[in-house]
């Protein structure tokens, strides 16, 4: 894995927009007092990376519910019930458009 770029907030700030030309290609590590605070990475890798989460994230439910399922926790109806309101529930999520502060995006 190649090494990340770090540049500090100061220089990030004074740089933004080779910051931005950075992220194109890998996440840039911005430090504040010396301390690692933040990466910016292109709209692809966050993207990706949301994607991934939430493929996992699936996984989890579904490993999950066959476990309750098979321990007599849970009976069919009931884990497809779950399943399908989870389902509904991360619809809806992905659906909300509200940007920062609750404020709808143009």
């Amino acid at each position: 894995m190649p090494q990340t770029l770090t540049f500090s907030a100061r220089d990030a700030k004074t740089r933004f927009g080779e910051v931005l030309d950075e992220a194109l290609g890998q996440p840039v590590a911005i430090t504040r007092h010396d301390r690692l605070t933040a990466y910016v990475v292109s709209k692809r890798d966050f993207e990706a990376l949301t994607n991934k989460v939430q493929e996992l994230e699936d996984q989890l439910w579904l490993a999950k519910a066959d476990a309750a399922r098979n321990e007599g926790f849970a009976s069919s109806k009931e884990v497809d019930a779950l399943l399908a309101e989870h389902r509904n529930v991360g619809d809806e999520l992905s659906n909300d458009k509200a940007g920062p502060k609750g404020r709808k995006k143009a």
